[in-house]
């Protein structure tokens, strides 16, 4: 996979994606190339990206590897649709990269994936793998996909602005709302948020106050149906968040939070014109211009999201799966291509060092400190080496939910800041939205909360 967009950015590209009118019949990969060889299909951004993920994950494998691999680059805007069209038709790359294990499923339910059972047993992914990745393939008992990214909510701040207002990392509510009420009496912006720049954002803070203030355990029960979203806790969490919404916290206030855009709450968060951020592991690239050498010269950081309630355990790390592969179940080369997928895995410092050069989140593999080259940034190596020893998981909607549901999350939300809606009667639309596509077999495989 190429070195991450932001998810923004990412998912963007993706909705644009259209359907292929026509597909090439060279070998059976149907987007050319050698018939001998794994076909892989991909996208970059930019050319950079490209050439760096050739030469350490596509040269560097097929100098010494049989069969090689053939990296077909596809546009980027359309190279997922182009694969569904391409797969669905009998033909598409042995390697299938999906958005996520929703997307996976949809593909397992079309009865194109190959189990790789046989492979992590023959390769030992379960011990090379984190727990939790193994689990978010599994449909009826077989393994069908395994996380090629991973990703994971936080609160972001910068130091100075924490040093200069007294201020220490919020572990809890109590301390989450001091330093807010603080900020918004001296005309800091509490939180730089907004949604200009991705109309769902708002489903990364339903993500976190589920999580956060339900918890874990309660969020994996209504995943599979043994809870109502109606609960007074999930009530109480979308309350709780709306509350924050109301009292101006969230980017300045509900207008200004949907006019918003990434690089004017950039700009706030290094300045110290706000206070915090909440958001995705993804936006440390975009920090970049803004702070250190190639900004004010101050610095950022993170934290593990505050605990909410004691509904929920402290510590928890949101889970957001980016990508995943699979075999395609009409593959010629499906022993390559698992041969190929063991080795971009097992070689933790090649990941470590794509995680620092290029910013290519890894696979959900054991990192420790000496995977990582000299010179890396600290803070995202310390984020990978805790997520992948975190005890408690929580669950992104975009991961975990399924389509229908998680477009309704996002979309109906802003009707709650906005006033259309009651939290009660938002959750209340989610239910029967939910209940039909857990009938229909569409929520996503689920690993469970606790991993110790």
């Amino acid at each position: 996979m190429p070195a991450p967009l932001s998810r923004r950015n990412f998912l963007q590209l993706s909705s644009m994606a259209v359907g292929a009118t026509a597909l090439a019949s060279c070998g059976f990969g149907g987007g050319g190339g050698s018939s001998d060889a794994v076909q892989f299909w991909n996208g970059f951004q930019d050319s950079e990206t490209q050439g760096y993920f050739t030469t350490n994950f596509i040269d560097a494998y097929n100098a010494s590897h049989q069969p090689k691999i053939d990296l077909i680059v596809k546009p980027i805007d359309s190279v997922s649709q182009l694969m569904k069209t391409a797969v669905a038709a009998g033909h598409g790359p042995d390697i299938i990269e999906e958005d996520g294990p929703a997307q996976a499923l949809a593909y397992y339910n079309a009865g194109d994936l190959l189990p790789l059972d046989d492979y992590i047993s023959k390769y030992n992914w379960d011990s090379k793998l984190i727990p939790w990745s193994l689990e978010t393939g599994k449909i009826k008992g077989k393994v069908y996909s395994v996380p090629s990214s991973y990703e994971t909510m936080a609160l972001f701040y910068s130091p100075e602005t924490f040093q200069e207002n007294n201020w220490s990392v919020p572990t809890n509510r109590g301390e989450f709302e001091s330093i807010c009420e603080e900020a918004a009496g001296k005309g800091i912006t509490p939180l730089a948020v907004g949604a200009a720049d991705w109309h769902a954002t708002s489903e990364w803070f339903v993500t976190i106050f589920l999580n956060a203030y339900s918890g874990p355990q309660a969020v994996y029960e209504a995943l599979q149906g043994e809870t109502k979203w109606t609960d007074p806790v999930f009530v109480d969490a979308i309350t709780l968040l709306n509350d924050y919404f109301q009292k101006g916290w969230f980017g300045g206030g509900v207008q200004n939070y949907f006019t918003n855009k990434r690089a004017r709450l950039d700009t706030m968060l290094a300045s110290g014109k706000a206070a915090m951020d909440l958001s995705g592991s993804w936006v440390v690239a975009e920090y970049q211009p803004y702070f250190g050498k190639n900004g004010n010269g101050r610095s950022w950081d993170w934290a593990t999201i505050p605990q909410f309630s004691s509904h929920a355990p402290a510590g928890v790390f949101d889970l957001s799966v980016g990508q995943t592969f699979s075999i395609n179940k009409q593959s010629r080369q499906a022993d390559g291509a698992a041969a190929y997928l063991n080795w971009w895995l097992s070689d933790t410092q090649a990941q470590g060092k794509a995680l620092a050069e290029v910013g290519q989140e890894p696979f959900p593999v054991h990192l420790k400190a000496s995977d990582f080259p000299t010179g890396g940034d600290k803070r995202v190596e310390r984020m990978y080496e805790e997520l992948g020893s975190a005890k408690t998981i929580g669950y992104t909607t975009w991961t975990f939910l399924p389509p229908k549901s998680d477009t309704y999350v996002y979309t109906d939300f802003d009707k709650v800041i906005t006033g259309t809606l009651t939290p009660q009667a938002y959750l209340e639309g989610l239910q029967p939205i939910f209940d039909s596509e857990l009938k229909q077999g569409l929520v996503p495989p689920l690993p469970t909360p606790n991993q110790a």
